[in-house]
């Protein structure tokens, strides 16, 4: 019986040892997780431990399933490490689909390097190890500590990312009761559990069994719509320099005492600056002069050094070396404007195309990016130090449409950048389509672009090779493919930006019936916008900018050609966009003008409109596709 006893408890404890072993087989994964799902994250503990303003732990245990290829970022770590954070320790841990160790990587085993900005200055180290994949699925167990010294910003948490669901995750800060920690939960309701333990306090955030989220195409920066949690300091320390980031006005006020010794100039340049501007009546024409002398004489490097990168070189050493960060300009183009006689404010901004939103009542550090305004009673002017194409006075589709922190004398202000319009952000193409007997053609086109249209240009396409341009400009706005193509482009200072091309078809027409030929109202499509059909859309559609387009395009036939058909004009019109386009025929030299006008008069459109917004795309791409039928005698 003893024996037996003991073959039981053996059988019991070899059970027990492999369940444990399989912890983590795909086979104990839930079918409503594995729905939509490309990665499942099956445990996750994050926990940050704050010691005082100026030191921190953080803490990291995860465990994730990739499902497959799409899920295959997840099998990359990363981690930053310099004088205010460093990796302590990392260890990766493989197991295949049963849920069996393969493999284990230590921190020696990773590859770490040095981290610089330009290649000036270096900025750190970055540690990173990518697990190779033998088969999906596969299971990958992540765990690291990240030492705080000098905290600007606590790390937040997403409580679940797009295609991603979550088996069980937890996330918990812990600090001092006399440090309080500021929290905001977006795009869910999970509160804490706050537990308070002596001098301590805690706040503990559980979810379990969130299946996978889908994104809908174009909704915007992910605060808009995914579940997590906003922490913020109150009193923090960053180098010698203490701050509350309590209000915006302190946290302004923190940035004023950071900047307050960077903004002196030589008597000798100051006298050099008033001497350019000795003709100029106006703040504004002051500003153009010395705004357009930083665009030819200095320029744009990424150097983070300096209180975590947020302390600028002086605007002495920029003046000298003729460099600089986002900062840097920034500050040494301030110090300019105050040595005329001209006030102006540094204004810390979020340099991106999908901002995250900037809460009024929650400051924290939301920013990445350094901008200039100076104000005025009406259209304050608003500078980009770093670009050497903008023109004076307007900013970019990254700094535009969100709100920012002006440092003021007294402290900080949250304001909003000037808005983008559809007017502003402008592309036109006027098209020449020489027919010739046989249905080939030589084709003029000049296009010309302004605002956001012409900065995205300077941005991808100027600087490309030729035949990068040529390509470039035929795939972007979808060309129909010429048989012989030439191209000029203007140079960077251009406004409006312009190109101009030469094609030749061998054939023109889309296709014939007989003697009768089937011509496009114009070469490529004046709205290619992507917006498929969804009756149950939840979520607002985000384009870039909004902008309009105007297009005419001019047939000319030669003897023997006669119009057939021609499409009916069409109007569309709903409240967030418009379209036109209207034929006129000269039966006396043959010549057919096409002309068009599509506007996008909002950057978002409401959830709500979606459906009008489809309708729009649905009749102005019936439009498009209409045919202009000529018959060749």
């Amino acid at each position: 019986m003893k024996r037996l006893y003991q073959l039981t408890a053996f059988i019991i404890v070899a059970i027990a040892a492999t369940a444990q072993e399989n912890i983590y087989s795909v086979l104990t994964i839930p079918d409503s997780l594995r729905k939509g799902a490309n990665v499942i994250t099956r445990e996750e503990n994050i926990k940050f431990i704050l010691k005082d303003p100026n030191s921190a732990k953080y803490k990291v245990h995860e465990v994730y399933t990739v499902l497959n290829e799409s899920g295959k970022e997840y099998l990359a770590f990363q981690q930053l490490s310099d004088r205010f954070q460093v990796l302590e320790d990392a260890e990766i841990r493989v197991y295949d689909a049963m849920g069996i160790k393969r493999n284990t990587f230590t921190k020696k085993e990773m590859m770490t390097q040095a981290y610089t900005g330009s290649g000036l200055v270096p900025d750190g180290k970055v540690t990173y190890f990518s697990v190779t994949a033998p088969a999906y699925p596969v299971t990958i167990e992540i765990n690291y500590e990240v030492q705080h010294k000098g905290l600007f910003h606590y790390p937040g948490n997403y409580f679940q990312v797009p295609y991603n669901a979550v088996q069980h995750a937890v996330f918990e800060v812990e600090g001092p009761v006399d440090l309080p920690i500021r929290y905001k939960v977006l795009n869910c309701n999970y509160r804490p559990v706050i537990k308070r333990d002596g001098s301590k306090v805690s706040y503990q955030w559980e979810v379990k069994n969130l299946p996978a989220i889908k994104v809908e195409r174009n909704s915007g920066p992910p605060d808009k719509y995914l579940p997590q949690v906003l922490l913020g300091p109150t009193r923090f320390q960053l180098d010698e320099y203490d701050g509350d980031m309590s209000s915006w006005k302190s946290f302004g006020e923190w940035y004023s005492r950071v900047y307050l010794k960077t903004s002196e100039l030589k008597d000798e340049r100051k006298v050099f600056y008033n001497n350019l501007v000795k003709d100029m009546k106006t703040d504004r024409e002051k500003a153009e002069v010395l705004y357009n002398y930083l665009q030819n004489n200095m320029r744009y490097v990424s150097i983070q050094l300096g209180i975590g990168g947020l302390r600028p070189f002086p605007a002495s050493f920029v003046d000298d070396k003729k460099y600089g960060d986002c900062k840097a300009l920034s500050n040494y183009l301030r110090s300019v404007l105050t040595a005329v006689g001209v006030k102006s404010n540094v204004v810390i901004i979020e340099g991106n195309k999908n901002p995250t939103t900037v809460f009024e009542d929650f400051p924290i550090h939301y920013f990445n990016h350094v901008i200039l305004c100076i104000p005025q009673s009406k259209d304050s002017i608003w500078l980009e130090c770093t670009s050497t194409t903008l023109p004076f006075a307007e900013l970019g589709p990254w700094t535009e449409n969100r709100k920012a922190m002006m440092i003021t004398d007294n402290g900080g202000v949250l304001v909003n950048t000037p808005i983008s319009t559809s007017q502003k952000n402008t592309n036109a193409v006027r098209t020449v389509i020489e027919v010739d007997t046989d249905g080939g053609a030589l084709v003029n086109t000049a296009c010309s672009f302004t605002g956001e249209e012409r900065d995205e240009l300077l941005m991808q396409f100027h600087d490309m090779k030729d035949d990068e341009k040529r390509k470039f400009f035929l795939t972007e706005k979808t060309w129909k493919q010429p048989d012989a193509f030439k191209l000029s482009v203007a140079n960077k200072v251009s406004n409006p930006y312009w190109l101009k091309a030469e094609m030749k078809y061998e054939k023109v027409y889309s296709f014939n019936a007989g003697s009768k030929l089937f011509f496009e109202p114009r070469l490529y499509p004046i709205f290619h916008e992507d917006i498929p059909e969804n009756n149950e859309r939840i979520r607002d559609y985000h384009f870039t900018y909004p902008y309009q387009s105007f297009d005419t395009t001019i047939y000319k036939f030669p003897a023997g050609y006669t119009l057939e058909n021609l499409p009916q004009n069409r109007s569309v019109s709903k409240p967030f966009a418009q379209y036109t386009c209207t034929y006129a025929w000269d039966a006396a030299t043959r010549t057919l003008t096409a002309y068009a006008w599509l506007q996008l008069k909002e950057r978002i459109v409401k959830a709500a409109d979606y459906k009008e917004l489809y309708d729009f795309r649905k009749q102005v791409s019936a439009d498009m596709n209409e045919k202009i039928v000529v018959k060749k005698e």
